[in-house]
């Protein structure tokens, strides 16, 4: 049942925070007023996607109920040092790909020298799926584990260990990725945009669309819910 209602929680704060992005990026920006409006609706944008992500940590801990919106608010804050791990994570994943792109040449050099290797391919592939992996995989359960913590805990749990090796443990790490593989990525690379050449281009076109997007948004949904499952859980 939880797993149900914390979808709907996610479904609908992504559909909120979809809203007011798209309401941010239409609204144009030629007079201080409208500055303005767009700054709100920035900060309500921002503000949505951090109560959807502390609202789903909740959920998964005390059910969806009506004082569980307050407990998502006040939880809301600690996306700010979840947001800089995840910005330092991507910073050094994105880094370490153009370093390896910059050197490639030596690189190669080395191996032909080294081993005789003269294709080392495999090991550029690694690195840029190594780099996937940390910042899709690692980065948002470090986040969602700390924002966990910090719920729990209180501030305190940033001087502790515990939201680390909670994330990061082997079985936790493992199955988050087969989640993000198989109901988020998957869905997103290949059923979003799919579509049978022989489908015509009539009203059956359209429904084959809204149908095939309502599928996708509902199997990533589920896709994130148990990744913030399993961020927070304390079975590790």
């Amino acid at each position: 049942m939880r797993l149900l209602t914390v979808t709907l929680w996610v479904l609908a704060g992504a559909a909120l925070t979809g809203g007011a992005y798209w309401s941010f990026l239409i609204t144009p920006e030629s007079t201080i007023w409208s500055l303005a409006v767009s700054a709100l609706l920035l900060l309500t944008t921002l503000f949505l996607a951090a109560l959807t992500i502390s609202g789903a940590i909740v959920g998964w801990r005390d059910g969806i109920s009506t004082s569980h919106v307050r407990a998502a608010v006040v939880g809301v804050p600690a996306v700010i040092p979840a947001a800089l791990i995840v910005a330092l994570l991507w910073w050094l994943a994105g880094s370490a790909t153009d370093r390896v792109t910059i050197y490639s040449g030596p690189i190669n050099a080395w191996f032909i020298a080294a081993f005789g290797w003269d294709d080392v391919s495999w090991l550029f592939i690694g690195v840029t799926w190594l780099a996937r992996w940390l910042t899709w995989v690692v980065a948002p359960m470090l986040a969602i584990s700390l924002m966990a913590g910090i719920a729990t805990a209180g501030w305190r749990a940033l001087a502790g260990v515990a939201w680390i090796t909670r994330a990061l443990a082997p079985f936790q790490i493992g199955t988050a990725t087969v989640i993000f593989a198989v109901l988020v990525a998957a869905p997103w690379v290949y059923l979003a945009p799919w579509r049978p050449g022989t489908l015509p281009a009539t009203s059956v076109e359209l429904i084959f669309i809204i149908a095939k997007l309502s599928v996708t948004a509902v199997l990533m949904a589920i896709g994130v819910a148990l990744l913030i499952r399993q961020a927070t859980s304390t079975s590790a």
